[in-house]
């Protein structure tokens, strides 16, 4: 399996990308989430990782998964939500970064950042609208794009 290790496992799961009104992401088809299997055959997984791209799951969510003939393991159904938020941006200027990364910290969500980009898991526990409020204010005035990626239903 890919990404398998024996001490602490870990898989690589592989989801199809619903890309948005404009096409985006242009450059990618697919996107490997981590999991932590629940199960030795990896059929049963709860997400290990944020979403930078996938819409159809939050971290923490756990999912059944079917197993390629070429070792890959794909996204199959989902089983339980943890109702975890996701949320992205994309940074206009890096020179920002520390400070917006900070600010997101400091509203209790946990963060994955590959270069501008900017993934943002919020936990059901969180203020989601004061949260939502900061990130529109700073795609308001030009400092990221926003996009959400998945929010529980009645968050």
């Amino acid at each position: 399996m890919s990404g398998l290790k024996t001490d602490n496992p870990v898989v690589e799961v592989w989801f199809p990308i619903e890309k948005d009104a404009e096409g985006f992401p242009k450059s990618r088809e697919l996107e490997a989430l981590l999991y932590n299997p629940l199960k030795p055959d990896c059929s049963i997984c709860t997400v290990a990782s944020i979403p930078f791209y996938v819409q159809a799951v939050a971290f923490g969510d756990t999912i059944t998964t079917i197993s390629k003939t070429r070792g890959q393991l794909d996204f199959a159904e989902i089983v339980s939500r943890t109702g975890y938020s996701t949320y992205r941006i994309l940074l206009r200027s890096l020179a920002q970064s520390d400070d917006v990364l900070k600010k997101l910290l400091d509203f209790g969500v946990m963060i994955e950042r590959v270069g501008n980009l900017v993934a943002i898991a919020a936990p059901p526990s969180g203020d989601a609208d004061a949260l939502v409020d900061y990130i529109l204010d700073g795609k308001k005035r030009g400092l990221w794009g926003a996009q959400h990626g998945y929010i529980p239903e009645g968050a």
